[in-house]
């Protein structure tokens, strides 16, 4: 049997772009992505501007909703009016775009910068080729099994791409960067800051030379997704629906070299509540039978531990169930982990989050698999996942002293790691990573 060729053929485009002779400031018309943005926000945003994406990526069901008059058709009138209006304006060359975030880590400022593109759609890689270098489109985290009609609703509806996948991609020799860190030089043409202090700039790529040297040095690569599985497969959807139009073919990216220093995977904590028989005594001398279990009487130290066990390698959780202590708890031996997960690579196996999932959640709390498939990042099931971030630690404290059962606490997932076992094909449990900061919708 033939190898199937996968290659990643990236190309420029003439993207639109806010007006601000039209619009004013662009602050008030960019959004974060439309997953979180929610309940009040979705208002806040739209009172900003009425060209506000907020407009187009979250426009609200009414009750008189009809097949020819809904939230998705109201997005697509507000796209065609705007590009009317002349809003949004396309650019006149094929581009590449340049862009950067500045942002601050536990006092630590850093500058993550990738390109945004086109990609040609394709299938997610399943085994490597035979002979050679491989290359394809890969996933690395299990998607919850929510409804992806929602975004293909708007897809079908606007045929447009507002917001962006973000895909890192192996480049150690900086090929691309170097082109990226050229056009840098320039000044942009954008320059957000939002709410959270977080700076965004574009920069544009229109040089003939630079375009065809990003396509070229990209050929070669793979892509991770790192944030998008869902977005991803909805492309892929409405390519199917549309084999021959050429816009359902290619889907609008941001790129991130592996190597960037500004490349942050911050942790996802795991709050655990609505079991029905829950022991906390049971559960510590369960613990105790595969973790070294320590007590401390504050999170400091708690966190203090997990994190110099991080440094060494090693895999170590935190753990809070509102008897006025916290814990610490590091694996004792590897080993116990190709019991639990034979069929599973020694890459993944090696995950803090597959360690928890499978030896804590599943075997001591009894949360399989399909338990755990009913938890969201805004409450309901039996896990709640909490970005860590900003006052998550307090907020997840006090919501097991109100209700829950149990919060576990987690270091983050190495970038290395998430390489490594999307390169075996395989997939880490939901919400394994939380790359920071989000990519922000509306400046392509």
């Amino acid at each position: 049997m033939k190898d199937v060729i996968t290659m990643v053929r990236v190309k420029p485009f003439r993207a639109y772009r806010f007006n601000k002779d039209k619009v004013g400031d662009l602050e008030n018309v960019v959004t974060p992505p439309y997953d979180i943005i929610k309940g009040k926000k979705v208002d806040e945003l739209q009172a900003l501007s009425k060209y506000n994406m907020a407009w187009i990526i979250k426009n609200k069901p009414r009750d008189d909703d009809t097949e020819d008059n809904n939230q998705y058709t109201r997005a697509r009138d507000h796209l065609e009016q705007w590009i009317a209006e002349g809003a949004l304006k396309q650019d006149q060359k094929d581009s590449f775009y340049v862009y950067g975030q500045n942002f601050e880590i536990d006092g630590n400022q850093l500058f993550r910068f990738g390109f945004i593109g086109l990609i040609e759609l394709e299938e997610f890689a399943k085994e490597a080729p035979s002979s050679g270098q491989f290359t394809g489109v890969l996933q690395h985290e299990e998607t919850l099994p929510k409804d992806i009609i929602d975004r293909l609703s708007l897809c079908r509806s606007a045929m447009a791409n507002f917001g962006q996948i973000f895909v890192i991609y192996p480049d150690h020799e900086g090929s691309v960067d170097h082109i990226l860190e050229k056009n840098m030089e320039k000044a942009p043409i954008a320059d957000v800051t939002d709410d959270e202090g977080i700076r965004h700039r574009i920069w544009v790529i229109d040089d003939e030379k630079d375009v065809q040297g990003i396509s070229k040095n990209m050929m070669d690569k793979y892509v991770i997704i790192a944030d998008g599985h869902h977005r991803y497969k909805t492309a892929l959807a409405l390519r199917d629906e549309n084999p021959d139009l050429e816009v359902a073919r290619y889907r609008m990216l941001t790129f991130v070299n592996i190597s960037n220093p500004g490349l942050v995977v911050l942790p996802t904590h795991r709050v655990v509540q609505n079991l029905d028989v829950f022991s906390k005594n049971k559960l510590l001398e369960d613990i105790k039978k595969y973790f070294d279990l320590e007590v401390f009487d504050n999170k400091e130290m708690m966190f203090k531990l997990m994190n110099a066990k991080f440094k060494k390698g090693e895999h170590s959780f935190g753990l809070f169930m509102n008897d006025g202590r916290f814990y610490a708890f590091t694996l004792k031996d590897q080993k116990v982990m190709a019991e639990i997960l034979p069929d599973k690579s020694p890459e993944l196996r090696k995950l803090d989050v597959a360690i928890l999932h499978s030896l804590v959640l599943d075997r001591m709390l009894g949360i399989d698999k399909e338990k755990l498939l009913q938890g969201t990042m805004k409450g309901g099931g039996f896990v709640v996942y909490v970005k860590g971030i900003g006052d998550a630690v307090d907020e997840s404290i006090n919501t097991v002293k109100e209700s829950a059962q149990a919060v576990f606490f987690m270091n983050p997932t190495r970038v290395q790691e998430v390489e490594a076992v999307s390169k075996n094909f395989e997939v880490m449990p939901q919400k394994s990573t939380f790359f920071h900061p989000k990519v922000w919708t509306g400046f392509t």
